[in-house]
């Protein structure tokens, strides 16, 4: 087995535990991003991926969170947030698998565990005003980058931008748990009430429909079955545009980020 093949099957171990949670505990997931892509045309993995990203909205994402307190196996995962890990700068979690190393370029001298993972992504309220919800997602960038450089994430050029240097400065005010209340805080002011649109806040270009998480269906991936959005024509045409179902040109069939792989107890 090469080394993608064995690194996609240890994430399908990992999204099994996950979905094994959610199941038993009554919790809405879905595919998210490539991962319904690679559902829909390919039946699992693009070939030349390896992600596997989970979406639920906020209320279920918190529910998992708490669950895993008890549900996770400990022995072998582990569940990192924001609130395991005080460099850990994103909104979303990880669940890990123990025992192994996945050193990606942005966060490789971040001060966390670095474990093989698969992302969760909640989903939050977007205000339907155009000029609350430019003025909303400003903020949320302006978190974001905040939190981005005083966590020490970025590949060595990044870091030597104005706008990094800046943002370093801007940070200095606050403590890493301040920013990350704030930002919390932020992201889920409008989740009390009905709006059309709702986003991922470490990706928020993407804006989803929030009828769309209300109809579910289970796609088979690779050898396995997860549940996606039922509707996932309007999802990935949201996402990828209408061509979604056309192959991207050879050069463009690559990771998202360069990295390296320790399987330690998995070799």
């Amino acid at each position: 087995m090469n080394e993608k093949k064995k690194l996609q099957s240890l994430i399908l171990d990992i999204a099994e535990e996950i979905e094994k949670i959610c199941e038993k505990n009554g919790i809405e997931y879905f595919m998210d991003g490539g991962t319904q892509l690679g559902a829909v045309r390919h039946g699992g993995f693009i070939p030349w991926d390896d992600d596997f990203d989970i979406a639920m909205k906020r209320a279920d994402y918190e529910k998992f969170i708490k669950m895993c307190e008890s549900e996770l196996d400990q022995q072998k995962f582990f569940l990192q947030t924001g609130r395991t890990e005080k460099y850990y700068c994103f909104s979303f979690a990880k669940v890990q698998l123990k025992g192994t190393e996945i050193l990606e370029d942005f966060s490789k001298d971040v001060n966390i565990r670095h474990g093989i993972f698969v992302d969760i992504f909640p989903y939050d309220n977007l205000p339907d005003n155009i000029i609350r919800r430019y003025i909303f997602l400003a903020i949320n960038h302006l978190f974001k980058n905040l939190l981005w450089t005083k966590c020490g994430y970025g590949v060595s050029w990044q870091k030597k931008k104005f706008s990094y240097i800046l943002s370093r400065i801007g940070g200095s005010v606050f403590s890493i748990d301040k920013l990350k209340q704030l930002r919390d805080a932020h992201i889920k002011k409008y989740n009390s009430v009905n709006t059309e649109y709702c986003f991922n806040s470490d990706y928020p270009k993407n804006h989803l429909n929030n009828l769309l998480f209300l109809r579910k269906k289970k796609y088979v991936f690779e050898n396995k079955r997860f549940w996606g959005f039922e509707d996932s024509d309007n999802f990935l045409k949201t996402l990828y545009g209408p061509t979604y179902m056309e192959l991207p040109p050879e050069e463009d069939r690559k990771e998202h980020s360069k990295y390296k792989i320790n399987f330690g107890d998995y070799q």
